[in-house]
């Protein structure tokens, strides 16, 4: 992509650092434009600004390589949206320091307006992947662009359930836009770009750092109608998204689990705390006042009830896969393999002593099976059908 003036303007003042929205409008109400700001003389800046403040300014070509932005930018055809610009969501905007620029790669959409945040725990279990996958899935089906943080586990399955029922997602990043993290979602990403949008207010060619992310759930939080936490311990960045939407005076939403879980205590603390219980996604529709033609339910199976800890999945009975063709076209023993998984995951030594193969040979069925998509592995060597 290649920036106008004015976006050029914006960028360039954006990334002097120590500016953040406070002044950058301060500036503006004095000098009108970026472009004025940056050749404004340093004592016109320092009767607005603080003088180390406005050197950093006055000398911005030694700190902001423009050009380098613009070539990584037209690399991955990113786009550059500005607080000025009508695409910038309104929601976020009216946020305490909100951000001056967002990088994006796709497209953000007057409809991503009504959206909703799912965040939740890297280490989800069965039943969270599930969940964050169903609520993503039928948010989406209604036409409510899902937004959470790409990160492995609960972020990614409601990208996935959202991609899955063909609606928009959005993935706010805590890097640049043209960084994967993590590396894993590649694919992911690409289809998030090609179906809503990659954001973030991290300049091109930054790298996640754990002091990124908590602007990275601002972000997430402020621009949303609510935020929704599927699965999260006590201590946990998802907490921090509900607390900062609860501070935006955003909705927050909890999923309850099973006592006793570590990646319920997080939701538990919320639902006591006030937060809005969901079971089903008419719990969040009903909440937000979404209109009545939004609120339509899909054909979809009723949510699973929680399951046990990840270490200590509670094993339910399996369910003979449906024989659709890519069921059909496996060879015995991976069928084998497949009829006898648990929905909540099983063991491999548990696998292998149902489907009477040795641990080898049901690894070997199991690997095939993954990456036939029939299966999803889980941590400690468990697996699940899809």
């Amino acid at each position: 992509m290649h920036l106008n003036e004015e976006q050029r303007e914006w960028l360039t003042l954006a990334m002097v650092p120590g500016i953040g929205s406070t002044h950058f409008i301060r500036l503006l109400a004095r000098f009108r434009t970026p472009g004025n700001v940056l050749t404004a003389s340093q004592g016109a800046l320092a009767e607005v600004i603080r003088p180390a403040l406005a050197k950093q300014i006055v000398g911005y070509a030694e700190v902001v390589d423009l050009d380098e932005q613009e070539r990584r930018m037209t690399e991955c055809d990113a786009g550059l949206i500005t607080m000025n610009d009508t695409l910038y969501p309104a929601r976020l905007g009216e946020i305490y320091d909100p951000p001056l620029v967002l990088f994006t790669r796709g497209e953000l959409l007057e409809v991503d307006e009504v959206s909703v945040a799912i965040v939740g725990t890297r280490r989800a279990t069965p039943y969270g992947i599930r969940m964050a996958e169903k609520l993503g899935r039928e948010l989406a089906a209604r036409g409510i662009t899902v937004v959470s943080g790409m990160a492995t586990g609960i972020d990614s399955a409601a990208h996935r359930g959202a991609l899955e029922a063909g609606g928009r997602t959005i993935a706010i990043l805590g890097n640049g836009v043209d960084v994967v993290y993590p590396k894993h979602n590649a694919e992911l990403m690409q289809a998030i770009i090609q179906q809503g949008c990659t954001l973030s207010q991290f300049p091109m060619g930054y790298e996640p750092h754990k002091g990124h992310f908590p602007q990275r759930n601002r972000i997430m939080s402020g621009m949303t109608l609510g935020t929704v936490v599927v699965q999260a311990p006590a201590r946990s960045g998802a907490l921090i998204t509900a607390n900062t939407a609860a501070e935006q005076g955003r909705e927050v939403f909890a999923v309850p689990g099973e006592v006793g879980v570590n990646a319920s205590e997080g939701p538990h603390a919320l639902i006591r705390e006030g937060a809005k219980l969901v079971e089903t996604v008419e719990d969040i529709l009903v909440e937000l006042n979404l209109p009545a033609e939004v609120r339509v339910a899909p054909s979809s199976p009723e949510p699973a009830s929680p399951t046990g800890d990840q270490s200590q999945p509670q094993q339910t009975t399996p369910v003979a896969p449906a024989q659709t063709p890519a069921v059909k076209a496996l060879s015995s023993p991976e069928q084998d393999v497949l009829s006898v998984l648990a929905p909540n995951g099983s063991f491999v030594d548990e696998i292998a002593a149902a489907s009477r193969v040795s641990i080898s040979e049901a690894l070997s069925a199991l690997t095939i099976l993954e990456l036939k998509g029939l299966v999803r592995q889980f941590s400690g060597k468990r697996f699940a059908p899809r």
